[in-house]
């Protein structure tokens, strides 16, 4: 088949999945645009894979236009920045970059789509947060007087509770993102596509200024809780770098655990999931100051690049 007439067939088949799962996604009150939409990339996934960036800008643009024509305004939005991370990350795999750069990429932009959506869009989508932070509080403030029980400041401030709202919105995008990610290249290993080596986990190690940077972000922020700057605007971003620093440290602290305990001791391989899910419900601080010894100590060195326990289990 000629490649010019392949590459508007393969266009034209994702097109018209896309508008398929439209018309389902209006009949059914915008049911799976809000469940399963990590999967809206994967069509420009893969016409991006295959043809590359300069050859998709038609087609992702010929995709808004029927976004716009069959979708509604919150479908619309959505489905338009998924093509649009589907197309990068397409394009990333067509390029040969590299996997951890595209999964960057992937992340960055899923988390500053449900953002936008939960802060800058909240009410075109009939979402009012002011409202709803109020209503919470109300209800924090009733429990707090009914149980006779001192709740902590960041359930009953606003501005935490912007913050708080605001830092889950990106953890969902993140989420989203990881599981984009997973699900394109499963596809795409289906399809026999040549795919860039996976970045082993021990291998996501990052510099140990990040670590103190970390924890300092956090030190900050309960400072800010205990003594509130003046300004909402300083108060609001110390919550946000603080709460942004915890979630870096626990993340890395969730790394650590998978990656050193079952070469310290092969037997605890198993546990690994159980003790990681105890540890955030019960006590994710500890998670924090695990992600912080990972980061800034050298038990990464000894364990996975030839030391103590690394020589041991060869």
């Amino acid at each position: 088949m000629n490649q010019n007439i392949r590459k508007i067939t393969d266009g034209a088949m994702m097109i018209a999945l896309v508008g398929a799962v439209l018309l389902m996604d209006r009949q059914l009150a915008g049911s799976i645009s809000s469940m399963v939409l990590f999967l809206f990339p994967l069509p420009m996934v893969f016409y991006a894979a295959k043809h590359g960036l300069r050859n998709s800008g038609a087609v992702l643009a010929a995709l808004l236009a029927l976004t716009f024509m069959l979708g509604t305004p919150q479908s619309i939005f959505f489905v338009a920045a998924e093509s649009i991370i589907g197309t990068v990350y397409g394009a990333g795999v067509h390029n040969k970059t590299e996997n951890r750069k595209i999964l960057l990429r992937t992340l960055v932009m899923a988390a500053l789509v449900e953002l936008l959506a939960m802060v800058v869009f909240a009410s075109f989508f009939g979402y009012d947060m002011a409202a709803e932070i109020e209503e919470y509080t109300k209800i924090m403030s009733s429990l707090s007087a009914n149980t006779g029980t001192q709740l902590p400041a960041a359930f009953l401030n606003q501005n935490s509770l912007k913050t708080l709202f605001a830092m889950a919105a990106i953890l969902t995008g993140l989420m989203e993102g990881m599981i984009t990610h997973l699900v394109s290249r499963l596809m795409l290993k289906r399809l026999r596509f040549s795919l860039p080596p996976s970045v082993p986990l021990a291998d996501y190690y990052p510099a140990k200024w990040s670590g103190y940077a970390a924890l300092a972000a956090m030190v900050l922020y309960y400072w800010s809780m205990s003594r509130p700057f003046e300004s909402e605007v300083i108060q609001t971003a110390v919550q946000a770098l603080g709460t942004g620093g915890m979630m870096y440290l626990v993340v890395y602290g969730v790394i650590g655990i998978a990656v050193l305990l079952p070469r310290i001791n092969p037997g605890m391989a198993k546990w690994v999931i159980l003790i990681v899910f105890v540890l955030l419900l019960v006590f994710s601080l500890s998670l924090a100051v695990i992600g912080f010894l990972y980061i800034t100590a050298d038990i990464h060195k000894q364990v996975c690049e030839g030391g103590r326990y690394a020589s041991e289990n060869q």
